[in-house]
């Protein structure tokens, strides 16, 4: 018997761009060597708003993502453009659900605008990979790691991630390959 390895479904959520998305899941497939598949877009859900915080809660978005998966195998990740929270962090670049197998990256605070800079799209796409890489890899049961170069270093602050490297380390990478 053989077992069939389990896809990457990316999900654009709410008004983010589709060609990023497109973008996004064309370049993470090989990476993790699994096919993608994009789906129709979702609403971010009501219920995730926190009105006090401004923000949306990211494990209630995963929650939902959950229930589109169509085995237990697939990994979904979403890309949205709004600000997300957990209860123990001011904010999120993205979360991940490694029991449920789902993860979401937003752009908000990757946008140069937030910070009161002028717009650059040139960093906001790099920026998105390395933050999507790194929560796919915790559903592919890698932890964070280390190495400030390793695409899998735990970064929230944009000169980390700038500085970081799109690839993961030779440690991940063993780590990696012997998950795939």
């Amino acid at each position: 018997m053989v077992l069939l390895k389990s896809k990457i479904v990316v999900v654009p959520m709410g008004e983010v761009d589709f060609m990023i998305v497109n973008r996004l899941a064309a370049d993470v497939g090989p990476v993790f060597h699994r096919s993608i598949d994009i789906i129709k877009g979702m609403k971010v859900p009501d219920e995730a708003r926190n009105v006090v915080r401004n923000q949306h809660y990211a494990m209630v978005i995963l929650a939902k993502l959950e229930r589109i998966k169509s085995n237990s195998r697939e990994k979904v990740l979403a890309v949205c453009e709004e600000d997300l929270y957990v209860p123990d962090e001011a904010f999120v670049l993205g979360h991940a659900d490694v029991v449920a197998g789902t993860a979401i990256v937003s752009l908000f605070q990757i946008r140069q605008e937030f910070y009161g800079l002028p717009e650059d799209d040139a960093k906001v796409y790099p920026r998105l990979y390395k933050e999507a890489i790194h929560q796919l890899a915790h559903l592919f049961n890698l932890g964070q790691c280390r190495n400030p170069r390793c695409v899998n270093y735990f970064s929230q602050m944009m000169p980390d991630i700038d500085s970081k490297s799109e690839r993961f380390c030779d440690v991940c990478q063993r780590q990696l390959t012997g998950q795939i």
